[in-house]
């Protein structure tokens, strides 16, 4: 089985980074026309952004995808990701490890790149008679480039799983379950 996984949010929460969600008008605040009107109050909210991830470990389901070698696009800034050695990860957002955070309003060159992946891994699956999957793990898919991306994995074929509860439980059994090694 051909896998893609696409991280939000969730998958980093039990590692004790708060999502958008527990920390009102933080999301409001990171974009390119906030930074310019406003830029006291945003250099404030990239300071917390950076507060609540730097010194933060990879979480149980981290490690569970880089065991896997699965590919993986997330829009968290982290770097958890990496940190728990995963090989391909797109930050579209950027990371605060690069110092290089993506306001919204900027474009970044991870956006093409994974929606190519996401196509790629379909078409390889079909080539080889396999299944593919699109793998969406803590995400609330609130973003256009994450229906973006999702319509582009259902539109080419791919198997659609969501896991938005208990990720560090649920993943690693997830990927226990359905990738042989």
């Amino acid at each position: 089985m051909k896998i893609v996984a696409l991280t939000g949010a969730g998958i980093s929460k039990s590692a004790g980074i708060p999502t958008f969600e527990e920390v009102p008008h933080l999301k409001e605040k990171l974009s390119v026309e906030f930074k310019e009107a406003h830029p006291e109050e945003f250099n404030e909210a990239i300071n917390l952004l950076k507060t609540n991830v730097i010194g933060k470990e990879p979480t149980k389901a981290h490690y569970a995808l880089a065991d896997t070698d699965i590919p993986i696009i997330t829009m968290n800034i982290d770097g958890l990701h990496t940190k728990a050695g995963s090989k391909i990860v797109y930050e579209i957002h950027g990371s605060v490890e690069q110092d290089n955070i993506v306001l919204y309003g900027q474009s970044i060159h991870y956006e093409l790149q994974s929606k190519r992946l996401v196509w790629q891994t379909a078409m390889e699956a079909e080539e080889r008679y396999e299944k593919s999957l699109f793998l969406i793990i803590g995400s609330s898919m609130q973003t256009s480039f994450a229906h973006h991306l999702l319509y582009l994995a259902v539109s080419s074929g791919m198997q659609i799983h969501y896991i938005n509860e208990n990720a560090d439980e649920e993943v690693p059994k997830f990927l226990t379950e359905n990738i042989k090694k």
